[in-house]
């Protein structure tokens, strides 16, 4: 491009960019509307994360909502949290699920829980697969399925 006789001005790239960047957070918050506080799940989740005294905050609401923008379980990331760092008490760089051998942060705990429910779903390793043929990606440990889902069904009160 040449500086000196532009087809647009700079600001107008710089604008575009900006309004790119704003479309992009809106589409991926509405993605994950937080779910109803009288969804019967956000209970089950508050109730499940009180009994192991995972610390504030809870985010039931994101889970539920992710895990519905994506398909999954509503259970599997909480179930997660709690087995990889008992539910954030141990947890690393906003990472309570124990991604990437927990040397992964992130920015926040509900873009976490965005990134995993995201690669859970549509992952390399995990798209396609069953529950725990997904759980067996995520760790290698043979027991590891089972324990997962004890506490999935702990969370329905089972």
């Amino acid at each position: 491009m040449d500086r000196r006789n532009p087809k647009y001005p700079w600001c107008v790239y710089v604008l575009a960019l900006a309004v790119a960047g704003i479309l992009a957070q809106a589409i991926s918050a509405a993605d994950t509307l937080p779910a109803s506080p009288h969804d019967t799940r956000v209970e089950r989740l508050k109730t499940f994360f009180e009994a192991y005294h995972c610390p504030a905050p809870l985010l039931v609401s994101e889970y539920v909502a992710a895990a519905d923008a994506y398909g999954l379980d509503y259970r599997l990331l909480p179930a997660l949290s709690v087995r990889e760092s008992t539910c954030g008490q141990y947890a690393r760089l906003n990472n309570r699920w124990g991604w990437d051998s927990a040397n992964t942060g992130f920015a926040t705990l509900q873009h976490g829980i965005r990134f995993i429910a995201r690669q859970l779903a549509l992952g390399k390793y995990y798209q396609g697969k069953s529950l725990d043929e997904k759980l067996r990606a995520y760790n290698p440990n043979p027991k590891y399925p089972a324990e997962i889902r004890k506490l999935m069904r702990e969370i329905d009160g089972d």
